[in-house]
């Protein structure tokens, strides 16, 4: 049986799905986790309960948050 990848090895693979246990890998808290889950299109699969959410909308959602001077910090 193959190792489950970790969150930081499906967020460099195209297509890959992560969960809220992936984002609590991550570092995320649970406020956190729950405000990346309302800023995103989810992906709900029939028959499965964990909702989860596309690698890439999250590494465009962090690339879109960061302020390191470029930018005015949001009100």
């Amino acid at each position: 049986m193959a190792a489950r990848p970790s969150a930081e090895e499906l967020l460099g693979r195209q297509g890959a799905l992560l969960t809220s246990s992936h984002l609590a890998e991550l570092g995320l808290s649970k406020k956190a986790i729950a405000a990346v889950f309302r800023a995103l299109p989810v992906v709900i699969l029939p028959d499965f309960r964990r909702p989860m959410i596309r690698a890439e909308d999250y590494r465009d959602l962090i690339e879109r948050s960061t302020y390191d001077g470029d930018r005015v910090w949001p009100p």
